[in-house]
């Protein structure tokens, strides 16, 4: 699904059962490029691993080995559906502003910080927009803002699994149920 399918459907938020803590404006940066389905390269040079998301490999690598396993399907197949959430994660966040709030464990072995991601759509786009969705005041303008919960949409949008890594499990509820909703569904991964 692309950004202006996202959109024309209505767009899903998460608004009504995201994370009640806010984050911290210190915590706002740039996206500067989208390395895969479920890492983030921030203007800072740092890169940001979405926790409790799962997108198959993208390229033929030990993880598409083990994503056949765990899902039955094929290489082509999964290869794509990683394909689709780059692309996906692109058309939505590269070059845009996004918080990130962390959980327990802060950083992987790789070095990559792991977070959950929140991003800001402007309210004034040609799309009908239920009052519900808004929510913080963007700090330099005091306009309000609709902020949506990017992890969970992945899953709920069928471009991820859920992936539970021990101790980041603050959504892990809540990210079981978007999953079976997007497998009920037959959405992504699940079709």
């Amino acid at each position: 699904m692309g950004i202006k399918a996202f959109f024309s459907l209505g767009i899903f938020l998460l608004l009504g059962i995201s994370p009640v803590s806010l984050c911290r404006a210190s915590d706002s940066f740039t996206v500067s490029s989208v390395v895969d389905g479920e890492t983030l390269e921030l203007s800072n040079g740092e890169k940001i691993r979405l926790i409790g998301v799962d997108v198959p490999a993208s390229s033929k690598n030990v993880k598409l080995r083990d994503d056949i396993k765990s899902t039955g399907k094929d290489a082509p197949t999964l290869i794509a559906a990683g394909k689709n959430a780059a692309k996906f994660l692109r058309e939505l966040i590269q070059n845009k502003t996004v918080v990130l709030e962390h959980d327990l464990g802060e950083k992987e072995r790789s070095g990559r910080r792991w977070a959950y991601v929140y991003f800001y759509l402007d309210p004034r786009l040609n799309i009908e927009i239920p009052e519900a969705w808004y929510t913080e005041l963007v700090p330099e303008t005091k306009e309000r803002q609709l902020r949506v919960f990017l992890n969970a949409t992945l899953i709920r949008e069928g471009y991820a699994s859920m992936k539970v890594i021990s101790p980041n499990v603050k959504y892990q509820e809540l990210f079981s149920k978007l999953q079976e909703e997007a497998k009920a569904q037959k959405r992504g991964l699940w079709a």
